[in-house]
């Protein structure tokens, strides 16, 4: 089964755009899709509602007061875990399914990544990787829209990233447009806890990136294609507080410590 986390703050928008987008790009993949409303001040979650109520492969996941994208991608993982539990343990599945992969893909829902990536992301796990990036920084990958700011703020962290901590096939160490076989995400909450990101920025991309993948065997990239420009509403990201989070990541690699730092707020 294939799962799409879509965590959403103030995307009512976007959201009836990109479901439509996913559902027909995914039409010939068995897909839930997961969206988490983070505490949205405009009609999000109504959006959401409304979607599922004709719509059996779309839940919601509520938070009633914001609490970051680390904690909305969480609710979107326990969601799925719960789920995936409930509907495929071994005593439930024909014996010819049992085998076949479960995948999580997680993807902004602003609109702005574009959902024909799904199926290559997909494809690359049914082929045999256990965790997929959708990169800017591949051969065929671009981006557009974004400013100076946020376009050297993407690069210098993986640049970064790339001398701290090194991961084999990756070069976008912050873009959260991936493909997880279920496996690690099951893995790192065992290690981890519930709540595997503990930043509350968007460095907690990054984050989750560098405790899941030792798990994994075969990391790969993809090329994307994102077009900033379509976004609606202004940026969430504040650069200050997401350029902190990433110092805290590098201080918490050289310490071999995950919980003793006090996290920026988003």
């Amino acid at each position: 089964m294939l799962y799409i986390v879509l965590p959403a703050y103030n995307e009512d928008q976007a959201l009836p755009e990109l479901l439509a987008d996913i559902d027909h790009n995914c039409a010939a993949i068995p897909h839930q899709i997961v969206v988490v409303n983070d505490g949205s001040t405009d009609s999000t979650f109504d959006v959401i509602q409304n979607y599922a109520q004709t719509h059996d492969n779309v839940h919601g996941v509520n938070h009633e007061q914001n609490q970051g994208l680390g904690a909305a991608i969480n609710s979107g993982f326990q969601y799925v875990l719960n789920h995936n539990y409930q509907v495929n343990s071994p005593d439930k599945l024909p014996a010819e399914k049992q085998d076949s992969p479960d995948i999580v893909i997680t993807m902004d829902a602003d609109n702005t990544q574009p959902a024909d990536c799904i199926p290559v992301l997909y494809d690359e796990i049914c082929s045999g990787a256990d965790l997929v990036i959708a990169s800017r920084y591949v051969q065929g990958g671009e981006q557009h829209g974004l400013s100076f700011g946020r376009r050297g703020l993407s690069w210098g962290a993986g640049r970064v990233m790339r001398f701290f901590a090194p991961i084999k096939g990756v070069r976008d160490y912050s873009c959260g447009y991936r493909a997880y076989r279920l496996r690690l995400l099951a893995e790192g909450t065992r290690q981890y806890g519930p709540n595997i990101i503990k930043s509350r920025n968007f460095s907690g991309m990054v984050e989750l990136l560098l405790k899941v993948a030792p798990f994994a065997e075969r990391v790969t990239e993809v090329p994307l294609k994102l077009h900033y420009e379509l976004k609606k509403g202004a940026s969430k990201m504040r650069i200050g507080a997401t350029i902190w989070g990433y110092l805290q990541l590098i201080y918490q690699l050289k310490r071999n410590k995950w919980s003793t730092v006090k996290w920026a707020e988003e």
